[in-house]
């Protein structure tokens, strides 16, 4: 249950970073490419690679990842392969033989948006702006907007609070260097290649073999949970103003601890690197903020 449970953590924070972004509803957003395969080299901590297929403008994605991690003595190894439509995430641990999923977080923001009347709209769109604004002065985050060039590609440069730099390709959510310093874990990723001509293989997007992934009931609890509450009060007049009161995720009451992670204390070592990973991750998604034009 606890791993199952560590799975939702990095969503959360997805979850609430769909919104926050300065500019367009997040998603409105389209690649500037249909289709690219993109190569990724892991350096530090965890060491290893990284593929990123991307199908219809970033509708469709897979991201195939395989490294090892050491820390404290101990090196760990993981592979992993993410898939991502516009109805699931999906996600198969390799060496463990297993897989999970749940519903894709847009889908659920783009259900509840759909049911504002035209004033609420105004309400999210005003807030979801300023609310990104806030949360990057409050994470000591600053964007440079195409202040860096990386396989010929434009980059904006995001930095938070001297713990980590992100470099996305400029009017895309596509990073293509993340450096990240978290309690004692340095880690980067750094992309090596990026092709848009080649047909990117279907294979990809294939479960593999002998995995079948199961419903999440848990996360998806926590996380269609922790979307309501964030559109209720994003619909608001004063929602920006009110989330940054709240200053976390609105999760449902009780959540963390109905699902055993009101502590570490119960974890063994292996499940709080386990953490420490998704945590990492969670970060860099919350710093993939669309910035301002």
């Amino acid at each position: 249950m606890k791993k199952r449970c560590l799975l939702a953590v990095p969503m959360i924070f997805f979850s609430l970073s769909a919104v926050v972004r300065a500019g367009d509803l997040p998603w409105e957003m389209k690649l500037p490419f249909k289709q690219a395969t993109i190569r990724y080299e892991l350096k530090g901590t965890q060491q290893g690679t990284e593929t990123l297929y991307v199908k219809e403008f970033g509708k469709i994605r897979a991201k195939h990842h395989k490294a090892s991690t050491t820390m404290m003595g101990m090196t760990n190894k993981s592979e992993t392969i993410e898939i991502t439509d516009p109805d699931w995430v999906t996600t198969y641990n390799v060496i463990e033989k297993s897989g999970e999923k749940i519903t894709n977080p847009t889908k659920l923001y783009i259900a509840e948006y759909n049911k504002f009347n035209g004033e609420e709209k105004k309400n999210f769109e005003k807030n979801s702006k300023e609310l990104g604004a806030s949360m990057m002065g409050k994470f000591g985050g600053t964007i440079k907007q195409n202040s860096a060039k990386i396989l010929g590609y434009d980059c904006d440069v995001t930095t938070v609070n001297g713990m980590s730099t992100v470099y996305l390709m400029h009017g895309s959510d596509i990073p293509l260097r993340s450096e990240v310093s978290v309690m004692g874990m340095a880690n980067s990723i750094n992309a090596i290649a990026v092709d848009t001509n080649a047909t990117v293989p279907d294979s990809a997007f294939m479960f593999p073999a002998g995995i079948t992934a199961s419903f999440n009931q848990e996360s998806e609890t926590i996380i269609a949970g922790t979307i309501q509450n964030i559109m209720d009060t994003l619909k608001r007049p004063d929602g920006a103003k009110a989330m940054q009161q709240m200053g976390s995720p609105m999760m449902p009451a009780g959540a963390l601890q109905s699902q055993g992670m009101e502590n570490s204390g119960g974890m063994d070592k292996e499940e709080q690197q386990q953490m420490m990973k998704e945590m990492e991750e969670a970060m860099k998604k919350m710093q993939q903020m669309k910035p301002q034009q």
